[in-house]
């Protein structure tokens, strides 16, 4: 606990591979580079073997003591924890689905579209993009305690939860559960796409009042930070106005659509923020560089990714 306390004091700049993404090679990479570039959080999937994988990254960097493993649990309707799915009786073989993955998911084998389940991590670019609409999500859902227990061994150092759901007794019922069986600090993440402003307001009122160990991550606009512009982390920042201006005095993080503009627009909002979770933008910026495969081997492919996430790390902390 302490150890996570000292990071947000001293301001968090974290990592996240995604809570559906279960791609070991990439999210070991991840680690390796962000660490190294000084991100002090790493959020992954609720998975043994995904955590495993990250704490091996941390290791090779040498930043295994000095960085902090967060893991992601959510509820059903909560986009983060879906899968995208192929119609094939609607798939036309345009191909625009793979044009546009980020995560390198999807394939063409004997003249069909498959998605890779390890690597997509649920953002449905590619459905946005199909003209047939041939691509739908699904969740394979487990409630956020059953996802949770089997990773409770794994030396973990947060729980996030993402709440995004219009059902507030789901989430009041789910958060509580998470707290029986967790005593660390856990990060609470939603949007504001279910529920309105006030409503929000009110359940982190109810969520804030007994628990001391709580972070809230403002999720301005789920995975929407592909794009290095204002207009992308704007909502960001401004959900995270609503949430500083309430009577809930807790740490708090940006994300959805967080860049290496955010922090320099928090400030001239006059925004205090405890830290930002860059997810899309961050990995974006590594990518043809991670996904060499002899990456651990190839010193150059390292130090090149590392330059990289060094500078969007020193333009987060520069207005932190």
């Amino acid at each position: 606990m302490e150890k996570i306390k000292n990071i947000l004091n001293n301001k968090c700049i974290k990592l996240i591979c995604g809570a559906a993404n279960e791609n070991i090679k990439e999210i070991e990479k991840l680690a390796f580079v962000f660490s190294k570039a000084g991100f002090n959080m790493i959020d992954v999937s609720a998975k043994c073997d995904v955590i495993s994988a990250a704490k091996r990254g941390l290791k090779k960097a040498g930043k295994e003591n000095d960085t902090s493993v967060c893991v992601s649990v959510g509820l059903k309707d909560d986009i983060h924890l879906s899968k995208a799915v192929i119609n094939r009786q609607k798939c036309s073989l345009c191909r625009k689905c793979i044009d546009i993955c980020s995560q390198n998911a999807l394939f063409v084998e004997d003249e069909k579209i498959f998605v890779e389940e390890k690597k997509c991590i649920g953002c449905m670019n590619c459905a946005q993009v199909c003209e047939n609409q041939a691509i739908l999500n699904e969740h394979k859902y487990k409630t956020p305690y059953e996802m949770l227990l089997p990773v409770l061994s794994e030396d973990i150092d947060c729980v996030e939860f993402h709440c995004t759901s219009a059902d507030e007794s789901l989430i009041l019922d789910s958060f509580n559960k998470i707290k029986s069986i967790y005593n660390g600090l856990i990060s609470i993440c939603l949007d504001r796409s279910k529920l309105g402003d006030d409503r929000i307001i009110n359940l982190l009122l109810k969520m804030t009042k007994e628990t001391e160990n709580i972070m809230i991550q403002a999720d301005g606009k789920p995975m929407s930070g592909g794009c290095d512009d204002y207009n992308s982390t704007l909502q960001a920042v401004a959900f995270a106005q609503l949430l500083r201006s309430s009577n809930i005095n807790t740490y708090l993080v940006l994300s959805g659509g967080t860049n290496s503009k955010t922090t320099k627009l928090a400030k001239k909002c006059d925004l205090n923020i405890e830290g930002v979770a860059l997810g899309s933008y961050a990995r974006k910026l590594v990518k043809d560089f991670v996904n060499q495969e002899d990456f651990f081997e190839n010193e150059t492919a390292q130090n090149n990714a590392v330059k990289l996430a060094k500078e969007l790390y020193d333009s987060i902390k520069k207005y932190l």
